[in-house]
């Protein structure tokens, strides 16, 4: 199996052997900070030697498991989102989608980022969001309750 790229390294490399179907859950011409709350979806056909020409889908149910299902009949590869639950996640993984969460900024710059391998960059984190080795963006977690008192999880 050839592995995706994760958004930090280019695309390029991957391009000689693997047609990918990007999307970005988007409202207006940026990245929706809640996978929920997207307007539609923008899907982009990295297909090699062509220049990447993006469609829109609109959102045949407000559900999240007809979202995520949507997303595989689509087919779908590689997902780039704001941020998403858990359960989320893992179903659209389960269903083969890489998802790189917790991204923002204009559809153009992530995607010029994602293909460049460069979509590391802190200013695509969302806010709370930290990157951690070899592990993708992650939310910070707390112990305790509240903001006082609370200790930060390593």
């Amino acid at each position: 199996m050839i592995p995706l790229p994760t958004g930090t390294e280019p695309v390029r490399q991957f391009a000689e052997v693997l047609v990918m179907k990007i999307a970005i859950p988007v409202c207006g011409n940026r990245v929706s900070t809640v996978f929920d709350a997207a307007d539609e979806l923008l899907m982009i056909d990295n297909t090699p030697g062509v220049s990447p020409e993006p469609s829109r889908a609109f959102w045949r149910e407000n559900t999240l498991i007809g979202r995520t299902t949507q997303i595989r009949e689509l087919g779908i590869q590689v997902l780039i989102c704001g941020a998403l639950s858990g359960a989320v996640a893992r179903m659209l993984e389960a269903a083969g989608v890489q998802v790189i969460p917790f991204i923002r900024g204009t559809v153009d710059e992530v995607f010029d980022a994602f293909c460049n391998g460069k979509l590391k960059g802190s200013h695509f984190f969302l806010p709370g969001c930290v990157p951690c080795e070899g592990q993708g963006p992650q939310r910070r977690r707390w112990r305790g309750s509240g903001r006082t008192g609370g200790e930060e999880k390593p």
